[in-house]
């Protein structure tokens, strides 16, 4: 072989090394520049560690049982299989032999691989497991059945199964082989069926080999079975989720009489050692298996259906009761409130006034066709994008404002494909520029959210909505990497004829020294970061620069929310993402819908610097046992919630993911009674509302009110509660309604107030079909949604206000041609038996309770909006004492006249079509 062809070989081998590693290199300098070098190391060392050790021991057993039937392999082998395969000149020469060596290095060389695969899979899965345990905190709460601290299931049971799935498995499957191949080559024999008679079996030389493998399993047994008495507080049988009657009476004794039997085959198999009494294995197999279907299986299965069924209420009372305490611990329930509201109170002029504050921030800008609205009118450009609206609160000129925001991301995906090149991509177009915003009741006449922030740069009379840095590098949209700091000005802005450009002054990113450049050019593929002459030393390559992928890499133990959102925080955009420690641990918790746990804590509040990258995590809820674990684990990783700045702590939400688990949770556990709940007499459901003609569940929404019985307005998030429907019974009243709390000491409150039972309150839905059934508004609506144009329910919100309900609902215009904009141009409003609909909230409040109303108001103004006179509202027959004959004549007047309008409007389009 030449030396160039070493060389060669040399180098390609080198180059896969550096290649396959190249990646471990790049994270290795990630998790440095943001630093969080113990996220990167303690995973790699912790799982290094327990692979190293489980993989030891398992090939210390697996090597041992291979070598120990070497020698029947080579006979096997080389006398057998000769008989079959000989050579016609050479009778007496097998065609091939077995040497002992080589047989030794195989078998060897199997161990390895074997312990290797095996002790990989455990380590990467299970690594977090014997942390947790090593580092667990106490919940200081016990299971209602054993009596052990809540923190032996969370931390210390998965590791033990860890450990038992890490060695019984592999070590099953070895004796199992083995006993095979005992059998196979004729070793073991079988001379009669009846194996409690002696010499039933005949195992040789096999005996004290299989003797020591079956000792070992059936111990390792007697510790699964152990497990499997705490794993019967995750079981189901009938109405009850965890150890029921059936369980603690039947499968527990025979759990414990199987761990019995099972130390009793593992001392006989050690005794037969010594032994030739090849009974003491058999026997103990056998009747491992047949007493385990008899008393594990057959004998639970009776008792349940037998004596628990028929009486099912009175067997799983007391078990029932553990699941809806331990359920809603699980999910936070029983931290929750509970209030009586009237739900029928008359309001009052003094009560509206009262919820000043309310009127202002009644949204009438809804999420989803504000998001196409934002699109078209603050994109700018093709290569800007709002990937999503987010509501948050301000306080604007001392007022607290509800306020929805939009961050204005670069998306390179959507500009030209002749602009798709590698400098545009990479070098050019990194980064996005500032949000738009509006108040949640801002609206134009045209129907159009009126902007609080517009533009590039950003325009706003507000200092609050000031921004110093508003480059976005780091968004949901940025999903590529890019090069910063190229001697390419990176585009910033459209200015004029020409562009503003920028660089990078960020923190974040990876230098391009010599060694850097060469691996991160292997784990990227390509010579670029060589070929190009724009870069040079100081540039910076971002990567990971998607915000929710970013925390996912560096805490892939929490979970973590869909819905980020951003906030300008003292002139930077910041993002703030939630993040929640989960189990499935906990014992007599039902299971998430998903079926992915049944513990929740939103511990963590993630803060991400949309400009520079960096990631801040803030312990929300440092006494959540979980989270001390981690924060045991990987100390100085998450900072005290205290730390965290007044302006960003102010901009913290209850997070409506966590608050529509609770919300799925409660209507069924908000029964405490174990009767109750069995016969579910008082099950809930989410309040529907209709959307694209369609009923749907309402969501969640956030609000600016005043909580009853308190003097200052708050933010909350709020849902109402109907009770349960059947197919053939429809209930669709409002039963109760909950919010949470997130403005100061109160952040995390929950309050669920219930309604009389003695009385009924309309549900969002039959608000709907009051909608639907009034013959004025539903004329109108009917012909708006014709001639090229569509109508657009909103959300449906039932507001509380005066121990009462006010329902709001705005109604969008669009037309069904491509790029139009949803417009905003009626509002519903209902009260008791009164509805009515008009072109703005102000004249609806007037409509309803008299000229004396209050009216709502923007920041900047003075004086509350102006109700036009002109205009007179479409109402329905039961409309307030204010409303005159002379005013049902102009609504006649006027439903003419948009029907004309529509009409010419409909005219217009067809000529416009039909000329060339």
């Amino acid at each position: 072989m030449s030396r160039l062809f070493k060389f060669l070989i040399a180098f390609i081998i080198l180059l896969s090394l550096l290649t396959a590693s190249s990646g471990l290199f790049e994270d290795w300098l990630w998790f440095k520049d943001l630093g969080y070098t113990q996220l990167f190391w303690t995973p790699i060392l912790s799982k290094m560690l327990f692979q190293a050790v489980n993989g030891t021991i398992l090939f210390i057993f697996i090597a041992g049982t291979l070598l120990s039937i070497r020698h029947a392999i080579i006979t096997f082998v080389n006398e057998r299989l000769r008989k079959r395969m000989r050579l016609v000149q050479d009778m007496n020469r097998p065609i091939f032999s077995l040497s002992q060596r080589k047989v030794t290095l195989w078998l060897l060389f199997i161990s390895a691989v074997v312990s290797f695969a095996v002790s990989f899979v455990a380590g990467f899965t299970g690594w977090l497991d014997i942390l947790s345990f090593i580092h667990a905190t106490p919940f200081g709460q016990q299971d209602p059945i054993f009596n052990k601290d809540l923190s032996f299931y969370f931390f210390q049971l998965p590791f033990l199964k860890t450990l038992f799935n890490a060695f019984f498995g592999p070590l099953f499957l070895l004796t199992l082989f083995t006993t095979i191949f005992y059998i196979a080559t004729g070793v073991i024999r079988f001379r009669s069926k009846k194996l409690w008679q002696t010499g039933a079996v005949s195992m040789g030389s096999a005996r004290k080999h299989l003797a020591l493998l079956i000792g070992i399993l059936f111990a390792l047994k007697a510790f699964g079975y152990y497990l499997d008495i705490y794993q019967l507080l995750y079981s189901v049988h009938g109405h009850v989720v965890g150890a029921g009657y059936t369980d603690l009476t039947a499968t527990l004794p025979a759990l414990r009489i199987l761990i019995v039997i099972s130390i009793l085959g593992s001392i006989l198999a050690f005794v037969s050692l010594a032994s030739n009494e090849t009974r003491f294995l058999t026997l103990p197999v056998v009747s491992i298996f047949v007493v385990g279907l008899l008393i594990n299986g057959i004998v639970p299965a009776l008792l349940q259906s037998f004596v628990v069924l028929p009486n099912e209420l009175s067997r799983e009372q007391p078990y029932i009761q553990h699941e809806i305490e331990l359920t809603r611990f699980g999910y936070g329930l029983d931290k929750i409130t509970e209030i009586e509201y009237p739900g029928n109170t008359p309001i009052t002029i003094s009560a509206l006034k009262a919820d000043q504050s309310t009127l202002n921030n009644i949204r009438l800008n809804d999420a989803k066709p504000m998001l196409q609205t934002y699109n078209q009118k603050q994109g700018i450009r093709l290569y800007y994008k709002f990937h999503d609206i987010d509501i948050d609160r301000y306080t604007i000129n001392g007022e607290y404002r509800q306020v929805m925001i939009g961050p204005r991301e670069i998306s390179t995906p959507d500009l030209e494909e002749t602009a798709k090149t590698f400098v545009n991509m990479r070098f050019k177009y990194t980064h996005g520029f500032g949000a738009s915003a509006s108040f949640a009741n801002a609206v134009t006449s045209e129907g159009l959210p009126s902007f609080a922030i517009k533009d590039v740069p950003a325009v706003s009379e507000f200092p609050e909505f000031k921004m110093s840095e508003p480059r976005i590098y780091y968004g949901e949209l940025t999903n590529d990497w890019v090069v910063a700091n190229t001697s390419v000005k990176e585009f910033d802005y459209p200015l004029g004829s020409a562009n503003a450009e920028n660089t990078y002054q960020g923190k974040t990113g990876l230098l391009l020294t010599p060694l850097n450049k060469l691996m991160l050019s292997l784990r990227h593929a390509t010579p670029r970061f060589y070929l190009a002459t724009q870069v040079n030393p100081d540039s910076k390559l971002l990567v990971y620069r998607n915000i929710e992928v970013r925390v996912q890499k560096l805490a892939p133990f929490l979970t973590y929310d869909s819905d980020p959102y951003i906030v300008i925080d003292d002139g930077r955009l910041k993002w703030i993402i939630d993040a929640y420690t989960t189990s499935d641990a906990l014992p007599y918790s039902n299971l998430n819908t998903s079926q992915e746990f049944n513990y929740i804590r939103n511990s963590v509040k993630v803060i991400v610097d949309a400009n520079d990258g960096t990631v801040d995590f803030y312990a929300s809820d440092p006494k959540d046992p979980i989270l001390m674990t981690y924060m045991k684990i990987f100390p100085g990783v998450f900072k005290d919630i205290a730390s965290l700045s007044p302006s960003l702590k102010s901009h913290l939400r209850y997070p409506e993911t966590l608050f529509n688990v609770q919300s799925n949770a409660l209507k069924t556990f908000h029964m405490t009674n174990p009767s109750v709940f069995y016969n579910k007499e008082d099950s809930w459901d989410i309040a529907k509302e209709l959307f694209d003609a369609k009923p749907q569940s309402v969501a969640p929404y956030y609000t600016i009110m005043k909580i009853p019985g308190e003097d200052k307005p708050e933010f909350v998030l709020m849902l109402p509660f109907t009770p349960a429907s059947s197919a053939t019974n429809s209930r669709n009243n409002m039963v109760s309604w909950m919010a949470a709390r997130m403005d100061g000491a109160h952040y995390g409150e929950l309050l669920l107030y219930k309604l009389p039972k003695n009385i009924e309150v309309d549900g969002p839905l039959q608000i709907e079909s009051r909608i639907d059934q009034d013959p004025e508004i539903s004329k109108e609506l009917s012909l708006w949604d014709q001639k090229g144009s569509s109508v657009i329910r909103g959300n449906l919100l039932a507001l509380p206000i005066g121990g009462n309900f006010l329902y709001v609902e705005p109604i969008y215009l669009q037309s069904d041609k491509g790029g139009s904009i949803p417009e905003m141009k009626q509002v519903v409003l209902a009260y008791q038996d009164h509805l009515v609909m008009t072109d703005n909230l102000g004249l609806a409040l007037t409509q309803l309770f008299g000229e004396d109303a209050p009216q709502p108001t923007t920041p900047g103004q003075s004086t509350p909006v102006p109700v036009p006179t002109p205009q007179a509202p479409t109402t329905t027959a039961q409309t307030s004492p204010n409303v005159t004959s002379i005013t049902d004549q102009m609504n006649q007047i006027r439903a003419l006249l948009d029907s004309l309008e529509i009409q010419l409007k409909g005219l217009q389009g067809e000529s416009s079509v039909i000329a060339p």
